[in-house]
């Protein structure tokens, strides 16, 4: 009895599965095709906050990218020596 059940029932299963599969394939796709949601970011120039920490951001990224000019400089200098 358990093995008619099993045969009658597989194709049924299977329909709403390959259902299920098409329709979350849709969404995705249509998901894909809608242009992404921009944020809207706040000016700088209209907190003093905010610039005063753009300029802090912006120390703190040259001073490392100095700091590591200068290391791969010296680690260029000791492959050439």
């Amino acid at each position: 009895m358990f093995m008619v059940l099993c045969i009658v029932a597989t194709p049924f299963v299977f329909t709403a599965w390959l259902i299920q599969r098409v329709l979350d394939h849709r969404a995705r796709m249509a998901g894909l095709a809608s242009p992404p949601l921009r944020m809207a970011l706040p000016t700088p120039s209209t907190s003093p906050e905010v610039e005063q920490r753009l300029a802090n951001l912006e120390a703190i990224v040259a001073s490392v990218d100095f700091d590591l000019a200068v290391k791969i400089r010296e680690a260029a200098q000791g492959r050439a020596a």
